[in-house]
């Protein structure tokens, strides 16, 4: 929330000095790209865990409980590799522009390894998340009365 809103302060901020003619922050939109992909990265794990991710029940909802689950755990399988692949290729890509001392040139010079590692961590995250969402269907619930 605080980026969302360092961000807007940060556009607005710009906007009014450009329009009254004292400043211009250059920088404002190369800072509010990188904060919105922050904000998103961030965020993306969040949603996972509370099921705000995008899933289609109203067709696995029709499904007999057992294929249900299954269907879901398939679904949670698949999301988590998918994301720990693409979680480990922006590592890697991250890694990469760093030892090449890569940076991404606009009004301002940002390190070319920061895009990809704010890719790698949230992407990472959303996969243990996803993990954590197919184990947790698998295992019988904890703390409650047997039979």
């Amino acid at each position: 929330m605080a980026i969302i809103a360092g961000a807007a302060g940060l556009i607005i901020a710009d906007v009014i000095g450009r329009n009254l003619g004292l400043f211009s922050i250059r920088a404002t939109s190369a800072l509010v790209e990188y904060a919105l992909l922050a904000a998103t990265m961030c965020g993306a794990p969040i949603l996972v865990r509370r099921g705000g991710h995008v899933a289609v029940d109203s067709l696995i909802g029709a499904l007999p409980p057992i294929a249900r689950d299954l269907v879901r755990r398939a679904g949670f399988v698949l999301a988590a590799v998918v994301s720990g692949f693409l979680a480990s290729r922006a590592a890697a890509l991250s890694l990469e522009a760093a030892a090449r001392g890569v940076t991404d040139i606009r009004s301002i010079d940002v390190p070319g390894w920061v895009a990809t590692a704010l890719l790698a961590g949230g992407l990472g995250l959303c996969a243990i998340e996803f993990a954590r969402l197919t184990l947790q269907r698998a295992l019988p619930p904890t703390g409650g009365q047997a039979g």
